[in-house]
């Protein structure tokens, strides 16, 4: 049987932001065409250009586990406070922060390193644009009923699974702008998150030209909010404090 394919479909809000957020890792990156020389050397232009706003430099090297002779160098660029972070490869550069306040702050730190890399990158489009929010909600009363949407966490409201250990699902589909992987739940006690609730959300797309980048990286951010705001419970509401309307929305 054929299948029709639908998009991702939720409640429309305008542009806003809570007090509070709980967001533990907010991640922006960007993928290109590989510069094969950056394989073997680091990115000294792209570090003079940065050193003012990200003065530490480390360079890591992961190996590929499919193929234990193949390496992936990856040079970080840390703020003096190291709550800001670049990730560089050959092949993609990201933006991370671990002390997100508002999106316009975050978009504004994503511009400033885009516009001093982009003539290093050379490229006129990216293959991949990706805008990722991982969210810690603390379960403070130690019942989740009223901390997430019931439809996700019926079971375990209900006690149909028993105590659990570990609580993850995950789903992927379309949105208007793109692709979207949603990742939520109870990491366990191994991580010591038993009482964290993991609220993941990354929107993606690909082959996006350069100057599409930064409207569609607002675009992700609101179909994000819209997302997050359908998630939580009444509980996480009261605990982010007021909905502050942005500039030039009701």
């Amino acid at each position: 049987m054929a299948e029709s394919t639908s998009i991702l479909t939720l409640p429309e809000v305008g542009r806003a932001h809570f007090e509070n957020n709980f967001i533990k890792t907010a991640v922006c990156e960007l993928r290109f065409p590989a510069l094969l020389e950056f394989e073997t050397k680091p990115p000294v232009q792209l570090q003079k250009e940065l050193r003012k706003d990200f003065p530490h430099y480390e360079r890591q090297q992961s190996v590929n586990l499919s193929d234990l002779q193949e390496k992936e160098v990856k040079h970080l660029l840390k703020s003096k406070k190291g709550d800001w972070l670049v990730s560089f490869k050959s092949s993609s550069i990201a933006v991370e922060t671990s002390r997100y306040t508002h999106f316009s702050e975050f978009l504004q730190q994503i511009q400033s390193v885009l516009h001093k890399c982009k003539p290093m990158l050379d490229t006129d489009f990216f293959t991949r644009v990706g805008l990722r929010y991982i969210n810690e909600v603390p379960i403070e009363d130690g019942k989740i009923d009223g901390w997430i949407r019931a439809e996700l966490v019926g079971p375990l409201v209900q006690g149909v699974y028993g105590t659990v250990d570990r609580f993850i699902q995950e789903v992927r589909g379309k949105t208007k702008s793109g692709k979207y992987t949603f990742r939520h739940g109870i990491a366990g006690v191994a991580e010591n998150k038993a009482n964290l609730y993991s609220i993941d959300f990354d929107f993606y797309n690909e082959n996006v030209e350069a100057e599409f980048v930064l409207p569609l990286i607002s675009e992700f951010n609101q179909e994000s909010f819209r997302f997050f705001l359908w998630v939580i419970g009444p509980k996480v509401k009261e605990r982010l404090g007021k909905l502050i309307p942005e500039k030039g929305q009701k």
